[in-house]
């Protein structure tokens, strides 16, 4: 009698278990948020295409983007945010999936390198200008003013004086 009560209570567990199957198989009752098209489009519009360059992945034509595409409603469907899909994506092909460098200091010298190399090129061109018109205007001035009882002088006024 004991052997059949075991026998019927194993029994009774495997059916449960066997019953259970189909919801395990249904996924993480987690990812079941709905997500949009345009959810999709907003944060792929971030993402670049790892394979194509500079085409974002929102309108890649690839079925590479596609199947990433599929990828981000997967992620924001389990309830990861935008940023969180954009780090999954940077970890997975590296910051050319952002087009923008993600460290704080290459991101510092991306956006200010350029802005002092134009600085330092316009100080550069003012410098030579002023230097220029410094130049200019000490050549036009005579090194040697005639003295006002200058013979010569006297007759080429005399001279201009005649003929005007």
């Amino acid at each position: 009698m004991r052997d059949i009560v075991r026998r019927a209570f194993w029994l009774a567990i495997g059916c449960l278990l066997l019953s259970a199957a189909p919801a395990l198989a249904q996924g993480d009752p987690a990812c079941a948020q709905p997500v949009t098209d345009d959810d999709v489009n907003r944060v792929s519009r971030g993402l670049y295409c790892p394979v194509c360059e500079n085409v974002p992945l929102e309108v890649c034509p690839t079925e590479a983007c596609v199947r990433w595409r599929e990828q981000v409603r997967d992620l924001l469907a389990c309830g990861a945010s935008d940023q969180e899909v954009r780090e999954y994506f940077v970890a997975r092909f590296g910051q050319v999936a952002v087009g923008t460098p993600t460290d704080p200091t290459l991101q510092f010298f991306t956006m200010t390198l350029p802005l002092l190399l134009i600085g330092a090129l316009g100080i550069l061109i003012a410098l030579t200008l002023w230097r220029w018109r410094t130049q200019g205007a000490e050549s036009a001035v005579p090194s040697e003013l005639p003295k006002p009882d200058d013979p010569y002088r006297a007759a080429i006024e005399r001279e201009l004086d005649e003929r005007f």
